[in-house]
Order: C-alpha cells, then sequence, then structure tokens
C-alpha cells in the first residue's frame, strides 16, 4: 500500500547577530560544520540555524525532524567552531529513531596554510546502540586548496575516546583522526560541501560522509540538502554498522 507523503513545513529559525557581527555570504556558509569554519574568513562572528520537518498520514503516521546550530568565531589566528545537531523520527506514536551530536573545534593559524586544532565531540544515539560516546582530538590540519571558488583542507589528529553502550558497559582507547573537507562555490548562490572523516581505535573505526548542497533563496534564507552515512566497524548485536541519513532544511545564517 502506497504512503501519501504530507510535507508539513520547513521552518526557518530566526536570529538575533551581535556587535561582532562579521560580514557574511550564504554561499560559503552552508548546514555543514566544516565548510562554516572555511566560511569564517574575516573576524567576528558567522552561524546559522537549520530546520526541516517531514510528516506522512493516512494509512500510517509517521514523523521525523532535524535540527542544526552553527556558530563560528575568528579573532587573528584564532578560529572556533560550534555545532550542536539534533534528529528524531517516530512511526505510529513509537520514536524510532534519535540523536544528538555536539561537536567544538579551535583552531590556532600558524601560517596561511597550517593551523593546530584541538576537539571535543559528544554524541548520544541509543537507537545504534550509543548511551553516549565522548572524543578528544588534538592535531595538525593544512589547506591544500584555496581559492575564490574552492576550497580543500586535511587533519591528522590523535586523542582518546570513552564510550558507553546501552548494555551499561564502557570502553575507553586511544584514536587516530584523519579527515578532509572541501567546498566548491559552484555559482553565486550555491555551494557543494563534502566532509570526510575516520576516527580509528583498536575496538572500532568510526567514518563519516557528510555531503551537503546550500543554495541561497532570498536574503538571509537558504536551502540545504545533505546525505550522511555514519558506519561502525564493531557493533553491538542486533545492531547494523551502518546508518544513512538524508536531510531538506531550511538554513537562516546570521
Amino acid at each position: 500500500m502506497y504512503k501519501q507523503i504530507l510535507i508539513a513545513g520547513l521552518l526557518a529559525l530566526a536570529a538575533l547577530a551581535t556587535t561582532a557581527y562579521a560580514d557574511n555570504d550564504l554561499t560559503t556558509l552552508s548546514a555543514n560544520a566544516a565548510a562554516t569554519k572555511k566560511a569564517a574568513a574575516k573576524q567576528g562572528w558567522q552561524g546559522s540555524l537549520s530546520f526541516g520537518y517531514v510528516a506522512t498520514t493516512g494509512n500510517t503516521n509517521t514523523r521525523s525532524l532535524n535540527a542544526q546550530a552553527l556558530a563560528a568565531y575568528k579573532s587573528g589566528p584564532w578560529s572556533d567552531v560550534l555545532s550542536f545537531q539534533a534528529l528524531q523520527a517516530s512511526n505510529n506514536g513509537v520514536t524510532t529513531a534519535e540523536s544528538y551530536d555536539l561537536n567544538g573545534q579551535s583552531d590556532y593559524s600558524f601560517t596561511d596554510k597550517d593551523y593546530v586544532f584541538g576537539m571535543l565531540d559528544y554524541l548520544r544515539n541509543t537507537f545504534t546502540g550509543y548511551q553516549r560516546r565522548t572524543s578528544e582530538i588534538v592535531g595538525y590540519g593544512r589547506n591544500l586548496v584555496s581559492t575564490p571558488t574552492q576550497t580543500l583542507d586535511v587533519e591528522f589528529g590523535v586523542g582518546a575516546r570513552q564510550t558507553r553502550y546501552t548494555t551499561n558497559t564502557s570502553q575507553s582507547e586511544f584514536v587516530q583522526r584523519l579527515a578532509g573537507s572541501y567546498l566548491w562555490k559552484f555559482t553565486d548562490k550555491s555551494n557543494f560541501s563534502e566532509t570526510l572523516s575516520v576516527e580509528h581505535g583498536p575496538d572500532n573505526t568510526f567514518t563519516q560522509s557528510v555531503t551537503a548542497l546550500t543554495t541561497n533563496l532570498a536574503g538571509n534564507l537558504a536551502l540545504s540538502v545533505s546525505y550522511t552515512v555514519n558506519h561502525n566497524s564493531t557493533v553491538l548485536p542486533t545492531f547494523k554498522n551502518t546508518d544513512t541519513i538524508t536531510s531538506i532544511s531550511l538554513v537562516n545564517t546570521f
């Protein structure tokens, strides 16, 4: 039996700029944390808020929503990015997916192309077996490509990861992280971004790919379409190794 899908709405969240407001460009500030960091080329604050919602009614009642908040601040050689993502889905009143991810990263540039960084990441996703997973990484990054339309950064870091599973067991391990982020501004109003990261530990390797396409609609409002693939090499029994998320959101930048 076919599902009749009703798009209930994509609502933009508004935000006020601070007195340290930095000029922003919607085509280089996407709903992607890595792209946000690159867009913060000027001094001061930049950020975005995005929200997406899809519902089905009729033979089945389903609901899904995703929200993301990003903030970037640059002062001299320092650059800071903070992101928060939330996802929830339900089917006939039963929650089928729920995750929360908080990530913060600070960079210090010591040349035009080289920087060191510190990163903290917190994840809660009981539907993939994690009550919580926390990572602390320090490392080195380098800008390989920097043109008016394209940028490419690579990073390597080491650190620790602590995991609390839904089975009430815990694990701590040493990890290495390799990541790359690419941003292509292919028109004055649209950009494509791709980030790929691999966090390897002795007991699990976590790989994430985020592909996003963002286009300016009007004023401070943009539309973002993204596809995320999360893969864990080792999971608890009954859980799958790979999860994918397809998201369509309205993005408001400030």
